[in-house]
This record gives structure tokens, C-alpha cells and sequence, in this order.
């Protein structure tokens, strides 16, 4: 009888516990919006590689606190997310833990990389362990009136190699362009060897030519970097900052060197051990001949 009272005992446990777990699951209501950063500003209009900020608010509005919100943006085609100077189409973001009623921004960097007649979409998908819900938002594209043409000397570097970034601008716009700054942005394992390049405006059809800025590899490091040319300048729809990425490959040469001195040294080894094979084996088989030759009598001759 008492085991019977036991199971039932449990089995009473079971449904409290996953009530509590239901009803604080009910009470854990989590919110996510995405807008852009710029106040007063529901859709913006972004040049051709303007980067600009969003936020994203996460508010738990439940009675209980949450743990483990996730959330993924996910920009759509012609649309980069910009990180540590990386263009990505999918960033994973994570808030650990929020109190009833506490709120958490996180902001993201988006650039648009092609020219679009229909708007372009940011989504961002949410849940506690599980993307459950999500929010958007919409841009348009423009084409903008400063043209960049920025090249690299050389995509590959050796330890501490110097290299540069030609740059040249033009106002293609009908109006001026005023306060234009253009800035090399190197990351760890790249130095940046020149500061900002400054110009007060570009008249429309003015253009600012064959400025070399240069950089250089970092005697530590090797491996991909990313190198980021920020441009910024105002137009009459006010402040805009263009991005464009680049990558360098950092090569270590004395590993290449001493690789290679390590084949040819594999090679002479292999080549002197097979030559002492072969100048054994020769011996082996000359011996027995000798001593043939030495053992057998020789016959008289018989006229």
C-alpha cells in the first residue's frame, strides 16, 4: 500500500514541477525590437557601402527573471554585417541573463554592398535556447555621389614588409561634398603607417587623386588580416561614412626557407642511404665470385 502511496506521491511531484516550469515560462515574456540608432529615423537610406548602426533592445517584461535569450541577425542579399572589419551574413548575439522588467541594447553594423530598387531587410530572430520569434526592419539603397577607388600594392606580405593603399576620390554628385576624412583602419597584426587624409570639399566634379597610404605587417603575426578604409564627408542629407574591406595575407618567409632547406637536406639523406645500399649490395655479390675463382684449378694444357 505504501508503494502505491509513493508512486502517487510522485507522480504529484511531476505535475507541480512542470507546472512551476509552464507558468514560469508563461511569465518569462521577452521583447526584441531592431530600429536604427539615429533617433527620430524609422527606415533609413544608405549610400552604396554606408555603414550605419542599429539597435536591438531585448526588454523582459515577464515577472520572472530569464536566462540564456539568444538572438541571430541575419541581413538580407546585398546587405553585410560589419564586425571587427569582417563582412558576415549571419552574427549569433546572446544576453545571459535579464531581470523583470531590465532591458539590454546591443548594437550592429550593417553596410549595404549592391544597388537595389526594392528595399533591403534586417532580421533578427530571438527565443530563450531557440529562435522562436523575430522583428525587422527595412532599408533603401542610394548611390552616392563621392567615388572611391582604393587599391592594394600587393595582397601579400612578408613578416614586417611595408605596403599602400592608393586612394583617389571624385564628387560625382550635382552638389558639393564637404568635411571629407579618409582613414586606414588596421587591425591587430597590420600598422597603420599614415594618419588621416583630410580635404575641407570636392566641387561636383572635382577629383582628389593618387594618395598613397601606407602600412605595414607586423613582425608577430601571420596569417589573413582585414584592413578597412573608412571614408567619411557631409552632403546636404547630412554626415555618411562609406567603408570598403580589404584582406592581407601576412606570409613568414624564413618558414618557408626553412622548410624547404629541410626537404633538400630529407633528399641528401635519402640519396647517401640508397647509394650505401647499393655499394653493399655489390660487395656481397663480389665476393662469392672471387673466391670461385680463386678455388678452381687450372687445367693443363692439352697440346
Amino acid at each position: 500500500m505504501s508503494g502505491k502511496s509513493d508512486l502517487v506521491l510522485m507522480k504529484i511531484g511531476l505535475v507541480l514541477l512542470l507546472l512551476a516550469l509552464f507558468c514560469s515560462m508563461v511569465s518569462a515574456e521577452i521583447f526584441v525590437s531592431v530600429s536604427p540608432k539615429q533617433p527620430g529615423i524609422e527606415t533609413l537610406q544608405l549610400y552604396l557601402d554606408e555603414s550605419a548602426e542599429y539597435e536591438i533592445t531585448v526588454f523582459n517584461s515577464g515577472t520572472e527573471p530569464v536566462m540564456g535569450i539568444v538572438l541571430k541577425v541575419e541581413p538580407s542579399d546585398g546587405l553585410k554585417i560589419l564586425d571587427k572589419g569582417l563582412e558576415k551574413n549571419v552574427l549569433p548575439l546572446e544576453v545571459e541573463f535579464l531581470e523583470p522588467n531590465q532591458q539590454e541594447t546591443l548594437l550592429v553594423r550593417v553596410k549595404p554592398v549592391e544597388l537595389s530598387a526594392k528595399q533591403l531587410v534586417l532580421y533578427v530572430g530571438y527565443g530563450i535556447r531557440a529562435y522562436t520569434h523575430g522583428d525587422v526592419t527595412f532599408l533603401s539603397v542610394a548611390e552616392t555621389p563621392l567615388q572611391i577607388n582604393a587599391s592594394l600594392s600587393k595582397t601579400a606580405l612578408d613578416v614586417g614588409e611595408e605596403a599602400f593603399l592608393k586612394l583617389s576620390l571624385k564628387n560625382n554628385g550635382s552638389e558639393p561634398v564637404t568635411k571629407i576624412k579618409a582613414e586606414l583602419l588596421a587591425f591587430q597584426g597590420i600598422e597603420s603607417m599614415d594618419g588621416a587624409v583630410e580635404l575641407a570639399s570636392l566641387a561636383p566634379g572635382e577629383g582628389y587623386e593618387a594618395k598613397e597610404m601606407v602600412f605595414r605587417a607586423d613582425p608577430s603575426t601571420s596569417g589573413k588580416m582585414p584592413l578597412v578604409l573608412l571614408v567619411s564627408f557631409e552632403d546636404s542629407l547630412g554626415k555618411h561614412v562609406l567603408e570598403k574591406n580589404f584582406f592581407v595575407e601576412i606570409q613568414r618567409r624564413e618558414i618557408i626557407i626553412y622548410l624547404m632547406a629541410g626537404i633538400v637536406v630529407l633528399l641528401v639523406v635519402v640519396v647517401l642511404l640508397s647509394r650505401k645500399g647499393d655499394s653493399a649490395h655489390v660487395k656481397k655479390l663480389e665476393k662469392p665470385m672471387v673466391q670461385e675463382i680463386e678455388g678452381s684449378e687450372v687445367k693443363p694444357d692439352k697440346g
